[in-house]
């Protein structure tokens, strides 16, 4: 099956921004990316934005601030594909691997929490660590890397989608790995058996994985059970982790692992994980709603109505 146009031309895209953004100084290409999300308030993406705000924080925010916060949203996209060029640069040879790996040391601030990391990497046991589509994850899994850990992350890989090998070549050349969405649970789990580090996306919708309707902003949305399955499964806690924009630079921070209640049974326990998780993200996006993907179509899905009652003659 071919690839479909939409994908060639968006890969043609990042090829030719990547390769813009390397001979072009950095001011330049963040005020170009900047003028482009100011256009994209009147596309599609913005309405949907709009949309997914009023459903979430409608009943705390006009909407005034619901447009303002649209704004930061737009600005925000700009900045991560202005340090996603930045970090593609790392595949075009060791002296630009060298300069982008100094220029995340120096993004990156790692608060106190991470040591939570350090000491369930000692253990030697594997790591699950859970983020959200905020801040800038793809510069959390880099800088997790720098800091030693090794493993791979979990990423969605369509079928002939040659700007998903784009995302896949960046990680690579800043030292992470990428592991399909589909892929064998067998394989996620040597990883970790290994010793090693497994990083998931778990904020968003995706129809064709395993998950449970439970509560996002007071509302049942379908979420991923697969940061709890794995939990289970290699008998480990939920890591959350976070990289947050604080300025021109990034502070990254660990919430409290979250155990498995094995004295529930398997639903019941991916059930309370599941929405414990949740819980953290939604704080998360409260704290800074600029910085989450609210383009994206979280509210989309809805639980099946319940079987109707049958009647008794």
């Amino acid at each position: 099956m071919a690839e479909p146009l939409r994908r060639r031309v968006r890969a043609r895209l990042l090829r030719g921004l990547s390769g813009a953004a390397s001979g072009a100084p950095a001011p330049l290409v963040r005020a170009a990316l900047g003028g482009a999300a100011g256009l994209a308030r009147f596309s599609h993406h913005e309405e949907l934005v709009l949309a997914n705000l009023e459903i979430a924080l409608g009943d705390r925010t006009g909407p005034r601030e619901r447009r303002r916060i649209a704004r930061g949203v737009r600005h925000h996209a700009a900045r991560l594909l202005f340090e996603w060029l930045r970090m593609a640069r790392a595949t075009a040879g060791e002296s630009e691997r060298r300069e982008v790996a100094d220029w995340i040391d120096g993004t990156v601030e790692m608060d106190s929490s991470v040591r939570t990391l350090d000491e369930l990497a000692r253990a030697g046991r594997g790591l699950i660590a859970a983020t959200a589509h905020i801040g800038n994850w793809e510069l959390l899994a880099a800088a997790l890397r720098r800091r030693g850990l090794d493993g791979a992350v979990v990423g969605l890989r369509k079928r002939n989608d040659s700007s998903a090998d784009w995302l896949v070549a960046m990680r690579s050349a800043c030292g992470v790995r990428t592991i399909a969405q589909d892929a064998p649970a067998r394989e996620v789990l040597e990883i970790l058996r290994s010793g090693a580090t497994v990083g998931l996306l778990a904020d968003l919708e995706a129809r064709r994985i395993a998950g449970v309707f439970v509560p996002f902003f007071g509302i049942p949305v379908l979420t991923l059970t697969a940061p709890a399955a794995l939990a289970r499964a290699a008998r480990l806690p939920i890591v959350p982790v976070r990289c947050i924009a604080n300025g021109e630079r990034y502070r990254l921070s660990v919430e409290n692992p979250i155990v498995l209640d094995r004295s529930l049974g398997r639903r019941e326990a991916t059930l309370e994980a599941t929405t414990r998780l949740n819980g953290v993200f939604e704080s998360w996006i409260r704290e800074t709603p600029e910085q989450w993907a609210w383009h994206q179509p979280r509210w989309r899905s809805r639980p099946p109505a319940p079987p109707a009652a049958v009647r008794s003659s």
